[in-house]
């Protein structure tokens, strides 16, 4: 009887693990394929040209990576991929390109070598990386619905903060230079606008411990 209600017991912990467990986007191959939380797959692209997908708060939509037709963009720091970064509903239907690679002499405007695209909490607005600076990349946003750009800071990483006391925020590792010569690069938390909520230092491990580990964000 107690062999039993162990099988029984570790059946219902099986089947609770597995309705916990959240539908992902992965890439295979250069296409995205949608995987649910039993395991079952579902290829969104096709043309084996995507890479970075990275869903929405709701799981109803998601952006992506996309290659360009081979063209290169010189940058500050040498020539860069001008790859797109593009939308699309989760559910099916035509990806849409939500930035187009830009070249620019003013590093701000420049838009190449995009990558990390991820959603703000909100689900309205994507943020993401370019090549920019010699020493950094750079920051922007693009509002979903209007495909409008906008420069946010430089740097060389970049993190959404998806929940807690710090949520929409951003981790952003900054090349900087020391009064005296020289230069570091720490973390710093940035407001989405990009204005300086304070440095985290050069390891963001502590600051993750605290603000953005399960425990943390529990009510």
């Amino acid at each position: 009887m107690k062999t039993s209600c162990t099988a029984l017991l570790l059946v219902f912990l099986f089947a609770l693990s597995a309705q916990a467990r959240s539908p992902t986007v992965t890439e295979e191959k250069g296409n995205l394929v949608w995987v649910e939380s039993n395991g079952a797959k579902r290829q969104l692209t096709s043309l084996g040209q995507d890479s970075q997908p990275a869903l929405s708060p709701d799981g109803k939509s998601l952006v992506f990576v996309r290659k360009g037709a081979g063209r290169k963009l010189e940058s500050a720091s040498g020539e860069v991929d001008a790859n797109e970064i593009w939308w699309m509903d989760t559910a099916g239907g035509k990806p849409r390109r939500l930035v187009q690679s830009a070249a620019s002499d003013d590093p701000k405007k420049f838009l190449g070598a995009l990558q990390a695209p991820q959603f703000a909490p909100d689900g309205k607005t994507v943020f993401f990386l370019s090549a920019a600076w010699t020493t950094s990349n750079a920051v922007h946003k693009v509002d979903v619905a209007t495909g409008k750009v906008q420069f946010i800071a430089a740097g060389n990483t970049l993190e959404v903060v998806p929940r807690g006391d710090h949520r929409g925020r951003l981790i952003v590792q900054v090349h900087k230079y020391f009064l005296g010569g020289g230069s570091y690069d720490w973390y710093w938390l940035l407001e989405p606008d990009g204005r300086e909520v304070g440095a985290i230092g050069e390891d963001d491990s502590g600051f993750r411990a605290l603000y953005l580990s399960e425990e943390a964000s529990a009510p």
